[in-house]
């Protein structure tokens, strides 16, 4: 058996293997998550279940954060939980619900029936994400640094989502390799204390489809200008159609005469100026 600090302890040099471990894996100790766990047990039904839920996977993820709402597979999300601070209440939930959920990588991906799965924000997001206006004019606002989507669905048409962020500047990371090993437990008891939302039925609202419509856009301009929205590039709304960049710019020039435009940026306005 090694001395402490040999090769194969895991300890470093001069420190005990052991108290090495505590100081550089920052992974929660297996007491601690069981504990959590046990919590969320005692909690299915109750309504504190989605408290216990989000401290469970604050902790496991290190996230600071969580929304979690259910995503029907048309209408507005339905909000389930929020730990967010009331100034972040304002600048994120707010705008949030009120429309610019339209362009969330997470509504998008539930619409298209994205598997169970814990995903990080920043690898599914289009190319021109950071250019766009929705993350100008709401993204940025939100002071979210890193952020990963937990999602269960409860039926071919409802999707639990909960939504964990980070806003402080010196917060590494968040893990997602703890949340993945949890996530086989999670979806039967996620799914037994929602059951009652897998026939949600909620008032119909706009979506970017008919947002477009009633300005008076129809078939391929209607597919433009909701990838435009999203802050896709010409290039990659082009590969996504099935057309050329030349092309998107034609269907772009179509789009800013009918609106009165003459920008993405005025467009966005034009559609979401709560958001402003």
């Amino acid at each position: 058996m090694g001395q402490p600090g040999e090769a194969g302890t895991g300890g470093a040099p001069g420190v005990p293997a052991t108290e090495a471990a505590v100081q550089h894996d920052p992974r929660p100790r297996d007491g601690r998550a069981f504990a959590l766990l046990a919590e969320v047990l005692e909690a299915l039904g109750g309504s504190d279940f989605a408290g216990a839920l989000a401290r469970l996977v604050q902790e496991l993820g290190a996230y600071e954060t969580t929304v979690i709402a259910a995503f029907p597979e048309s209408g507005r999300p339905v909000r389930l939980f929020s730990n967010l601070q009331p100034e972040d209440e304002e600048t994120t939930l707010r705008p949030y619900f009120d429309n610019t959920y339209l362009l969330d990588p997470w509504y998008n991906m539930a619409r298209e029936q994205v598997s169970d799965g814990v995903y990080r924000h920043e690898e599914h997001l289009p190319d021109g994400f950071h250019d766009s206006d929705y993350y100008r004019n709401y993204y940025a606002a939100t002071g979210l640094r890193d952020e990963c989507g937990i999602f269960i669905r409860l039926s071919s048409t409802i999707c639990i989502v909960a939504m964990l962020g980070i806003r402080s500047p010196e917060h590494p990371p968040g893990r997602l390799e703890e949340l993945e090993m949890i996530l086989p437990c999670l979806l039967p008891v996620v799914r037994r204390h929602w059951a009652g939302l897998s026939t949600l039925t909620v008032t119909p609202s706009e979506n970017l489809a008919t947002l477009c419509r009633v300005h008076g856009l129809v078939g391929r301009e209607v597919e433009v200008t909701d990838r435009l929205l999203r802050g896709y590039s010409n290039k990659l709304i082009g590969r996504e159609l099935g057309i050329s960049p030349e092309t998107v710019k034609v269907y772009r020039k179509r789009i800013n005469k009918k609106l009165g435009t003459t920008s993405a940026r005025e467009v966005f306005a034009m559609f979401f100026r709560k958001a402003i």
